[in-house]
């Protein structure tokens, strides 16, 4: 049988004033994300019992860079300890509701006395992505680094924890299902499942009205937008939705499966729309990859072309100047024409005067036969 973590037969004091505690890590993996501690205290995992926080911490070339969750956060967590002479390592694997917050150490900056206070700033997802979308992180442990003790304060905590080995018994004394948990089990790849789901109460309407609030609040922590694509919201809405038709199946068995039978004609509905904007993305692509090759081709016949218009303006420019070269030689030649030469003006006269001789001289010329 699964063992289950009591603790109400041992006093472990108020975990608010409990120090924190610091686990060597030997490995982390988070989806398909690894890393291998190297040397002591290269990866920590930290319990910040007085803040109810739980910290990765990963040293990396004199850097702290951590990961940072809220105990609220937390939505399972299952211990698997080395027993008898096994000499298998302790293991810690973590289901979370949300994604993680990142944060890498800045230089330390002097205080007075002469001391140095390390700040902490926001960062990006260190783990190339995975711990902002996987939800399970498991942790490898040298065998007995999880002791009995830390069992104790995380139960007593309110974090869910269960022990390995047999039928999966819930930890006593741990923070109960609600729908604030159903909620956020929606972000990323946190998925909603059954037993996450809080008993309804007396009045549907009530349950409406508490469950709009969570949406609300819900929307406005994990920065979903109202309008345009938006999974974040899809999943969330499709949470509520679930909630909403399993409220109205409750006392009305018909219109919860009408409901549930236009859920799914809508999701068919949706599913073909974004079916068709992915193909509307490939065709686009290919579209554009296609138009880029033929404006690349276009550019080199334009340049072509462009160096053909310029040969030929160059060819045209010789070929008016050329006529308008002969166009001259022929006026000239022309107002030549036009003007007689002083010698065919001196034959004119010559031949003028010997007409008026003639003309002088033929009537004294002696007829014949007189």
């Amino acid at each position: 049988m699964d063992q289950s973590y009591d603790v109400g037969s041992h006093d472990i004091g108020d975990p608010s004033e409990a120090q924190a505690d610091h686990i060597p890590v030997k490995k982390l993996s988070i989806g398909s994300w690894n890393l291998l501690a190297k040397y002591d205290e290269h990866v920590l995992l930290s319990f910040y019992w007085a803040e109810r926080k739980l910290v990765w911490e990963v040293l990396h070339l004199g850097v702290v860079r951590k990961m940072e969750v809220d105990f609220e956060d937390v939505a399972q967590v299952t211990h698997a300890s080395a027993s008898g002479a096994d000499e298998q390592p302790d293991k810690l694997t973590l289901e979370l509701h949300r994604p993680p917050r990142f944060f890498k150490e800045n230089p330390p900056s002097a205080v007075s006395g002469g001391s140095q206070e390390v700040n902490y700033v926001y960062t990006t997802d260190f783990t190339n992505g995975q711990a902002s979308t996987e939800s399970r992180h498991v942790l490898l442990f040298d065998a007995g680094a999880i002791t009995r003790e830390m069992t104790k304060m995380m139960t007593y905590s309110g974090i869910r924890l269960i022990a390995e080995g047999g039928g999966g018994a819930d930890a006593k004394g741990g923070a109960g299902p609600s729908r604030s948990g159903l909620l956020r089990a929606a972000g990323g790849v946190h998925a909603t499942s059954a037993h996450l789901r809080q008993p309804p109460t007396s009045s549907p309407r009530l349950d409406a009205i508490l469950l709009q609030d969570q949406l609300k609040r819900e929307m406005r922590e994990r920065q979903a937008r109202y309008t345009g694509i938006c999974p974040v919201r899809e999943r969330i809405y499709a949470v509520v939705f679930d909630e909403l038709i399993a409220s109205v199946a409750r006392d009305q068995s018909k219109r919860g499966g009408l409901l549930r039978r236009v859920h799914a004609e809508s999701r068919m509905t949706i599913d073909a729309y974004r079916a068709v904007f992915e193909n509307s993305i490939t065709f686009g692509g290919r579209k554009l990859t296609l138009g880029t090759a033929i404006k690349g081709n276009l550019a080199e016949e334009i340049e072509e072309l462009e160096g053909g218009i310029a040969g030929l303006k160059k060819e045209v420019e010789h070929w008016e100047s050329l006529c308008e070269s002969v166009t001259h030689r022929e006026a000239e030649k022309e107002a030549e024409y036009e003007e007689p030469s002083k010698e065919i003006l001196d034959l004119q006269a010559e031949q003028q005067q010997l007409q008026d001789l003639l003309v002088t001289l033929r009537p004294s010329k002696p007829e014949k036969g007189k």
